[in-house]
């Protein structure tokens, strides 16, 4: 029943409680940490930005990584690692869901907004997935030709054409009323990616394609993309196949 339904969809994701920002959105003292990659790090550098939260950022290199990680600082030995007030907080999408609780426009206005940035956030996780299988990257250059194949023509369109029906009715570049939730701002980083990647990947979606290019011209973004924070110019996690 859809009562069921909805008592087992919040046992596993239970919603955010937001607290009332400052009027600077500055929550205590924090730092972030994260390679100069356009990967993991990438989604909560574009949140931060995009709700102007202030923090400390970290840029690290494969060189200066292994002896932070010594350190025993992050709890699973990964970044991204955000430091605040209660903590460490490690993985990307735990990181924005902070910033969701913090600031109201984040996590969407009511409860079934909250439900669809969670949604599109899980969609920029399987994305992630899909490309972490198959496409080649820094670190695993050499991937095989069909998985590859198969990733361009068939996996991505068809997670691309669920997507493209999932806008709500009249809407044609947004899913949310801000336009600006971590589930949106997650779902454009991915995207990003693919476009690096293959700049006509988004030309068959055009609600898909208005989404990204509306997230891409804010002022925000293009700080984040043109290399005007601390990270600097983030290469591509993800490389073309040879």
């Amino acid at each position: 029943s859809k009562a069921t339904v909805s008592v087992l969809y919040w046992t596993v994701f239970p919603p955010l409680k937001k607290n009332p920002p400052s009027s600077n959105k500055k929550m205590s003292s924090l730092t972030f940490s994260y390679l100069t990659l356009y990967a993991r790090g990438f989604p909560p550098i574009m949140c931060f930005e995009t709700h102007g939260v202030e923090c400390k950022e970290n840029p690290l290199t494969m060189e200066t990584w292994p002896a932070m990680k010594k350190t025993g600082i992050s709890p699973f030995g990964q970044l991204p690692l955000l430091e605040c007030e209660h903590g460490v907080i490690t993985q990307s999408q735990s990181i924005m869901r902070y910033v969701a609780r913090k600031v109201p426009a984040a996590g969407g206005k009511d409860e079934k907004e909250g439900i669809v940035s969670d949604m599109l956030l899980g969609l920029s996780e399987d994305l992630w997935g899909s490309l972490s299988q198959a496409q080649p990257s820094l670190f695993a250059p050499k991937k095989d030709p069909e998985g590859v194949k198969v990733l361009w023509e068939e996996t991505l369109p068809g997670k691309l054409s669920y997507l493209e029906a999932f806008f709500p009715k009249g809407q044609q570049n947004t899913f949310t009323s801000s336009g600006k939730t971590i589930g949106e701002l997650g779902l454009w980083s991915l995207l990003h990616i693919l476009v690096l990647l293959k700049p006509t990947s988004l030309d068959k979606t055009p609600k898909t394609k208005a989404f990204y290019t509306r997230i891409l011209n804010l002022p925000s973004t293009q700080k984040v993309i043109t290399g005007k924070t601390s990270f600097g110019d983030l290469p591509s996690f993800f490389v073309k196949a040879e």
